[in-house]
């Protein structure tokens, strides 16, 4: 386990004190990573080369790098019914990993953390029904426990975190979601079925990864953060609340389940809880209407949530008291370039600044992963790409307003009793000296000198007013030059 990680996991305990305190000085709730995911990036789809990019995620401050491990793209013969003859589903060598490798020591070679999503769908002679030709259709547990096995001991010395599955509750990743029967499908009729599916995958998977690396963190759930109101078919998106519960077999209201799929239930067990908290349409500081899905305004519902389940032992905790959140893919998709998105580049920089700060004022969060570096493209053409428009970069190569704060965030809120300016220094490896600097009309002026925590973080308490706007001036630990963040006005918020 890296250095960062294992003081991670160590004040995470110590921050639970903090978590509703409102500090009047420079400090920080938690030990925050910053994460990046983009895997085009790493297979050298985009523009500037891998590892020039990849250096640049580390002078912007990037901690830790998502990469996926994904069963099917790594298995031979995926297509087929049945493996190879004299296949040895745990021997490394019976997978070409060449571009996985690749991909971890590019990130590895700038001193950035690895988390690694071992995910299907896997290969069609994975499933349980082969017959199917799907190999996201009823993964077997214990074949995927041989890829986590093959893929850990593999890795294991280049790798500290693991993530078992990637958003179970959405047909892309896991089928089906929902068994459906009667002569009408419909709401009634419907009854989830992909939590169970997921239990089975997930504690083998943990098991199998931490046999193989002793050492490792291993994260299970991973879910989008809404689904469907109401599943009227078979792969209807499972709310991640509801995920969640039926997973962990209880009832809306807690109640235990034994019957059916929970007759024999064992609960899944991990070092924490990945989350995908995008608000899509939504800011950061407004709640989805619906109780079974959580964005990032609805952290404190998700965490309600996962300590009922862990008090009750319907989720195992390890290493911990509280699970604490990876939340491994956070975005605004922007118009431009893609006319259906509701938000524009600027303001998908000022929400995203929000949401970082709501993040690291979570002493429960860990770490918080931007999803993606550059756009993707529109249309049709490569079914490679997922056609997320998320980036700080366009798919040329063009800056959106998002990379001129990705490496000083500032962001200001007032409520009924107090204001504060949030910030961070990136990359925040060592306490720094900031100026804060506040404007009421044209022209800003020096309101105050603090220091940052070691991870760069600063919160300051200031006084409340619709009209001033705040920004913060630093000598950037990397060039050495003096850099201004961009400005902030406080916010209304609850």
């Amino acid at each position: 386990m890296t250095p960062r990680l294992l003081r991670t996991a160590l004040l995470a305990l110590v921050a639970l004190a903090l978590a509703f305190a409102a500090p009047t000085a420079a400090s920080a709730a938690n030990d925050l990573e910053v994460g990046i995911a983009d895997e085009n990036v790493l297979t050298g789809r985009t523009p500037g080369g891998i590892d020039a990019t990849v250096a640049k995620w580390k002078a912007s401050g990037v901690d830790d790098v998502r990469i996926f491990a994904q069963w099917d793209k790594f298995a031979p013969d995926a297509a087929k019914t049945k493996a190879p003859a004299g296949f040895d589903p745990k021997n490394p060598a019976s997978y070409d990993l060449t571009v996985l490798d690749q991909k971890i020591d590019a990130v590895v070679k700038h001193g950035l953390n690895v988390t690694l999503v071992v995910t299907g769908p896997g290969p069609v002679w994975g499933s349980l029904e082969a017959a199917r030709r799907n190999g996201a259709w009823r993964p077997d547990p214990a074949q995927f426990a041989d890829f986590s096995t093959a893929i850990a001991s593999h890795v294991g010395a280049r790798v500290d975190r693991y993530i078992v599955w990637n958003e179970p509750n959405v047909k892309t990743w896991l089928q089906p979601q929902y068994v459906c029967t009667g002569k009408k499908i419909g709401a009634a009729s419907c009854e989830s079925t992909a939590p169970h599916l997921y239990r089975d995958l997930a504690r083998a998977g943990y098991a199998a990864i931490h046999a193989a690396d002793k050492t490792a963190r291993v994260a299970v759930g991973g879910t989008s953060s809404f689904g469907d109101r109401f599943a009227i078919r078979v792969n209807a998106t499972t709310q991640p609340l509801n995920f969640l519960r039926t997973m962990s077999c209880v009832t809306s209201k807690y109640k235990r389940i034994r019957t059916g799929a929970c007759k024999d239930f064992k609960p899944v067990q991990s070092e924490a809880l990945a989350y995908h908290p995008h608000s899509t349409t939504l800011t950061p500081g407004q709640a989805d209407k619906y109780s079974g899905n959580a964005r990032m305004a609805d952290l404190p519902r998700l965490i309600k949530v996962i300590d009922r389940l862990t008090s009750s032992k319907r989720m195992k905790v390890a290493g911990a008291s509280k699970l604490p959140l990876w939340l491994d893919e956070y975005g605004y998709q922007t118009n431009p370039p893609d006319k259906e998105q509701k938000f524009s580049p600027s303001q998908a920089a000022t929400y995203l600044q929000w949401g970082w700060s709501l993040a690291a004022r979570n002493p429960r969060v860990e770490t918080l992963t931007q999803y993606e570096w550059f756009d993707e493209p529109l249309g049709e053409g490569d079914k490679a790409f997922n056609r997320w428009q998320s980036g700080l970069y366009t798919f040329d190569g063009k800056a959106k307003p998002l990379a001129a704060v990705f490496s000083n965030p500032i962001f200001g809120w007032r409520t009924g009793k107090a204001a504060y300016v949030w910030g961070q220094v990136r990359p925040g490896d060592t306490a720094t000296s900031v100026r804060l600097q506040r404007a009421s009309g044209s022209s800003f002026r020096d309101y105050k000198t603090v220091k940052t925590d070691v991870n760069g973080v600063f919160q300051l308490k200031v006084p409340q007013s619709s009209k001033a706007r705040y920004r913060y001036v630093y000598v950037d630990p990397v060039t050495q030059s003096e850099v201004t963040s961009a400005a902030t006005s406080l916010r209304k918020t609850k």
